[in-house]
């Protein structure tokens, strides 16, 4: 079953996590809560789908995942936000039922040419900012397109296969594509426009895996190779291949891309340059309260609260399905993000 962004590579270039912004309403308005209805009704697509086995697991944020199969035999798992709208849901040993499709996703997403590219649709993922398709091509290889609130395409992907041109001149402005930077991609397997910039993922002539990231002008924000993360380019800022290396400026991360690890930092056991220890953080902040608001921004999958030096770090998935480590300071805001 597919969860989180897809890879095209493994060592698929992780440039650029998209947050922020309002949660994504769905076309039709979910009507006002009925308080004569039990509190674990489920929404109409997933009754209509007349679920056997039906499990429902309310977590601690609030969201109800549901588990359940349909009468031909295909797995389903979704999840259910505060407001009783499915967030996602996905089938697996089968595709999801055409009923899914027609209920979740806007006409106007239906109609789009590249949803005839998918040969079985697999997942349905609202985020923050946009929501995601996810399937299968007719080869079997994966498939990832993804939508703003407007319905617009702002993001596609294909596992070892070329993003068609006529997409990537939908998402890509002509000052992109004329970057003597993007001429150097032979093969593009990821285009996508992440609030004002552009991301582009796929291989060199040499087959070497790389990417880019740009501004609507065109000029060249982030860059590199899969090679470049042995050479420890300062080039590259905070965001490049997953591991860290070679994407963390000197002295900002070391190879798990932790602040406070790198040349000029501190070691993993909080001792510095010259063995003092330094004083851990002491949370002031309610656990639960934070992972509620989390939750809320569009972070998921969380780990464990764990003091480090003066701040707090928490494993996650960001709102763009990319694993990450967040730092949050004492009163429980973040501060930082960074690629695990």
């Amino acid at each position: 079953m597919m969860t989180g962004k897809l890879s095209t590579t493994a060592a698929v270039l992780a440039l650029i996590a998209a947050t922020g912004g309002a949660v994504y309403a769905q076309e039709t308005p979910p009507p006002a809560p009925d308080a004569t209805a039990p509190a674990d009704a489920l929404p109409a697509v997933l009754t209509g789908l007349n679920l056997t086995d039906l499990e429902v697991k309310t977590k601690r944020h609030g969201i109800r995942e549901v588990e359940g199969r349909t009468s031909d035999g295909v797995e389903i798992e979704a999840k259910i936000d505060l407001q009783g709208n499915v967030i996602d849901i996905e089938a697996e040993g089968g595709p999801l039922p055409q009923s899914v499709l027609d209920q979740l996703l806007p006409e106007a997403v239906r109609n789009h040419e590249i949803m005839a590219l998918f040969a079985e649709f697999e997942e349905i993922e609202f985020r923050p900012d946009h929501f995601e398709v996810k399937g299968k091509l007719e080869s079997g290889d994966d498939l990832e397109a993804k939508f703003d609130p407007s319905h617009a395409l702002i993001g596609v992907e294909f596992e070892d296969a070329a993003v068609p041109d006529e997409l990537v001149r939908s998402i890509l402005p002509q000052a992109v594509r004329d970057s003597d930077v993007f001429s150097q991609f032979s093969l593009i397997e990821e285009v996508a426009k992440a609030r004002d910039v552009f991301v582009v993922k796929g291989e060199d002539a040499e087959g070497e895996d790389m990417g880019a990231v740009f501004d609507p002008e065109g000029r060249v924000l982030r860059f590199g190779r899969e090679g470049d993360r042995e050479r420890g380019d300062r080039r590259y800022g905070d965001h490049g291949p997953r591991g860290g290396d070679g994407w963390h400026r000197e002295g900002r991360g070391g190879p798990d891309g932790h602040r406070g690890e790198g040349r000029r930092g501190d070691g993993p056991r909080g001792e510095g340059r010259r063995g003092e220890h330094r004083r851990m953080a002491e949370p002031s902040f309610d656990p639960v309260d934070v992972n509620r608001t989390l939750t809320e921004a569009g972070y998921s999958d969380f780990g464990f609260l764990r003091p480090q030096g003066p701040r707090i770090v928490l494993e996650a998935t960001n709102p763009d399905g990319e694993p990450v480590l967040l730092e949050l300071d004492p009163q429980g805001e973040v501060i930082r993000e960074s690629a695990r």
